[in-house]
């Protein structure tokens, strides 16, 4: 039976091509194209992955689910991932599974059934019924979430980030930061997070202020009004997503604020979120597409699949700036 590699050979490109030509992916000429369904038909190329799985006990599909697909840090994950894996002449199925633990099995089942190379987890942990349901031959890895308990995982260490974070906003000179926590259920991001802030300011000797709501750009404004409702003279705001942190500034500038030089504003992740607001938002920075193509890696070592710390990196932008002399602009709104 004729490999990739067979395909790629005659066609005269590499197998990743080959992989996005069969696969209906973009990324080269017509010409390309025409060469490798040439050189398909004449080698009689099985595409078939299931075809194939049934003789090598294994397909050349990797599963990546996730409980969304439609945010920026799933999006750039998905990219790193689907690049490494068309590089290394592997297809990727995608699935959204929610909050539902039903939908998270059902995709398990059916990836088990389908005999998948492995599976990715975004933004969620490997439990022992995961494991259960994927079964014991099925590799699998997270990423964006660590667990710290050793399981498979790629992930930035998410309290010392959130340290650095706010140690960045007190060295430019700022004692009252609001914290925007995304929902505190999320025990291995949000509360590490939260962990780091409160870490910090108590070194500092300042008090804490957190209002909680979710990761996502709706509930940031609300956090910006719980805050200003708890504290009226904050002059910086850390909020644990971008999403959260580009809501924060289009609500302190509706209230009159200007940012930075009334208050600064400080994101999390570096996605395209921070770009799309101004000005730009400071941010600190997890590499979510090569931690995307890092977990392909590892998945596909086997052997290599415990814990991988990746390093997270400050971005300063146009939303952070030394405390002002004359403090917030005393006209602003706090309504």
């Amino acid at each position: 039976m004729a490999t990739i590699r067979d395909v790629a050979e005659l066609a005269g490109v590499s197998p990743a091509t080959v992989s996005r030509v069969v696969n209906g992916l973009v990324g080269y000429s017509d010409e390309t194209r025409l060469r490798v369904e040439a050189a398909v038909k004449s080698l009689s190329y099985e595409t078939d992955y299931f075809a194939r799985g049934l003789k090598t006990r294994q397909t050349s599909v990797i599963g990546l689910l996730a409980p969304v697909v439609s945010d920026a840090l799933t999006s750039q994950v998905m990219q790193g991932v689907e690049i490494e894996a068309q590089e290394r002449g592997y297809a990727v199925m995608m699935g959204r599974t929610g909050a539902k633990s039903a939908y998270i099995a059902s995709y398990l089942r059916t990836l088990r059934t389908y005999r998948a190379a492995g599976v990715i987890l975004i933004s969620a942990v490997i439990t022992p019924e995961t494991r259960q349901l994927l079964g014991p031959t099925v590799p699998i890895i997270s990423v964006a979430i660590s667990d710290k308990s050793g399981s498979p995982s790629v992930a930035i260490d998410d309290e010392q980030a959130a340290y650095d974070a706010t140690r960045h906003l007190l060295r430019l000179g700022h004692r009252r930061i609001g914290l925007l926590a995304g929902n505190l259920a999320s025990i291995y991001v949000a509360q590490p997070r939260k962990r780091g802030y409160e870490r910090a300011m108590a070194e500092a000797g300042c008090t804490p202020v957190t209002a909680t709501g979710t990761f996502f750009y709706e509930s940031g404004a609300a956090c910006v009004d719980e805050l200003l409702t708890q504290e009226p003279g904050l002059t910086a705001f850390f909020a644990m997503s971008d999403e959260m942190g580009a809501a924060a500034i289009n609500e302190l500038q509706r209230r009159g604020f200007r940012v930075p030089e009334d208050v600064s504003v400080l994101g999390f992740d570096n996605t395209s979120t921070s770009l799309h607001v101004n000005p730009q938002l400071s941010t600190m920075a997890q590499p979510l597409e090569e931690m995307g193509r890092t977990a392909v890696k590892k998945l596909l070592r086997a052997r290599d699949l415990g814990p991988k710390i990746m390093a997270h990196r400050l971005i300063e932008r146009g939303s952070t700036a030394p405390i002002s002399s004359a403090g917030p602009n005393q006209t602003a709104s706090r309504n």
